[in-house]
């Protein structure tokens, strides 16, 4: 999203990006882990078995695939880059990953 828009519009990102927070920690808390998978099941039309299995995947144990909170990882995005450097997609001089994400939004919602 752009800047100018994101500035003109901070309570409704910070909103949304609180709300995201939220979702992220109930789909990561394993107390609801039959809630989500019976949403995955609705949502997708897959098993209970597969929607369970999937879940282990990303949550059991942690992999980190999911965020916590909503937060970035940016050293996972300047691995993105540098791969995106690699294989030709963008031209050095490679951009700091902090040239495409703005975290005062996640801080005003809670986000660490």
């Amino acid at each position: 999203m752009r800047r100018d828009f994101a500035a003109s519009h901070a309570p409704q990102i910070i909103g949304f990006v609180s709300a995201l927070a939220d979702a992220f920690r109930y789909i990561r808390d394993p107390a609801h882990r039959g809630d989500v998978a019976k949403a995955i099941v609705e949502l997708t039309g897959a098993s209970d078995d597969i929607a369970r299995a999937t879940l282990a995947l990303y949550l059991d144990p942690d992999r980190g695939v999911l965020p916590r909170q909503a937060e970035i990882d940016l050293k996972g995005l300047a691995q993105v880059i540098a791969f995106m450097g690699e294989g030709g997609s963008i031209k050095p001089p490679l951009p700091a990953p902090e040239r495409f994400v703005d975290l005062r939004y996640l801080k005003a919602a809670g986000v660490r």
